[in-house]
């Protein structure tokens, strides 16, 4: 974003850029401890809103342990996007969010799926399709504040959303990292299935950003973890890009490899997890 700067008005309302005190001024507010000047002109201002409420929903299924300890494993995405985002006029004005998050979704579908269908693992686990995220967080905070399991139960909460940006043999990065015990099964996970560990920090920038968030705040340890957030530069690319736009559509050159060692990925920590004998339900271990 570029800067602009509005001209000074003189004691009269003319414009005082060129002369003394107003070259003083437009000098005074380079500084860092600029705090603005006291002009002579009183504006009166109107502004309209319209307002539409409407209910939208989150949707939580359950898969129940074989052996429930009062422990649970908690996954999430967002179902949500931005709908109709571009001007009257432009030629496609529908902003999809492939990316961001139908492909977080697909594996959030994916992963209960297969936990389903195999050995039943010891803990509940839930799985958790939040709205509003994208309207800041909305879903996961009202979840955070009325949540179907006690948060204090909740053993993990896994986020997952943007995954379909790196291609096959990215290493993992994990956004709310820090917990010893937490990130010891994730690397025990990620190194089992052939995947190396980010941990330059880079992803920590984002933990604001994402579901997560209103969990951790909470006190529920919360992370996502990824390919993703390890490439910064194609990370980047897609942010400056398609991210929030029209562009954000499923085509041919979607990147899946990175998504699908990531559903895998999810399944692993999933049943590391939820299993009491491997993961005794908190940082203690």
């Amino acid at each position: 974003m570029g800067q602009t700067h509005a001209p000074i008005l003189g004691p009269r309302g003319g414009k005082s850029r060129g002369s003394a005190g107003g070259k003083a001024a437009h000098t005074a507010a380079k500084s860092s401890d600029y705090r603005g000047l006291a002009l002579p002109v009183t504006a009166d201002l109107v502004a309209g809103s319209l307002v539409r409420p409407y209910d939208s929903h989150n949707i939580v299924a359950k898969l129940p342990g074989a052996k429930p300890d009062g422990k649970a494993v908690l996954f999430l995405g967002h179902w949500d996007h931005l709908g109709v985002c571009a001007p009257e006029g432009a030629a496609d004005r529908i902003c999809n969010g492939a990316v961001d998050n139908a492909s977080g979704i697909a594996v959030l579908i994916e992963v209960a799926k297969r936990l389903a269908a195999g050995l039943r693992p010891d803990r509940d686990i839930y799985f958790l399709a939040t709205t509003a995220e994208e309207k800041g967080l909305l879903g996961a905070h009202w979840f955070a504040e009325h949540p179907v399991v006690p948060l204090a139960d909740i053993t993990v909460a896994l986020n997952i959303d943007t995954i379909a940006i790196s291609p096959r043999g990215t290493p993992v990065a994990t956004i709310g990292r820090g917990r010893p015990a937490y990130d010891a099964i994730v690397r025990d996970v990620a190194t089992k299935l052939g995947r190396t560990i980010d941990d330059d920090g880079e992803a920590d920038a984002f933990i604001e950003r994402q579901d997560g968030w209103a969990l951790g705040a909470k006190g529920v340890a919360s992370l996502m973890v990824g390919g993703s957030f390890s490439d910064m530069a194609l990370l980047e690319a897609f942010l400056s890009g398609d991210y929030h736009g029209p562009g954000d559509a499923y085509s041919d050159k979607m990147v899946l490899g990175g998504a699908a060692e990531d559903a895998d990925l999810h399944v692993a920590l999933g049943r590391a997890f939820a299993d009491t004998r491997q993961w005794r339900g908190d940082a203690a271990q």
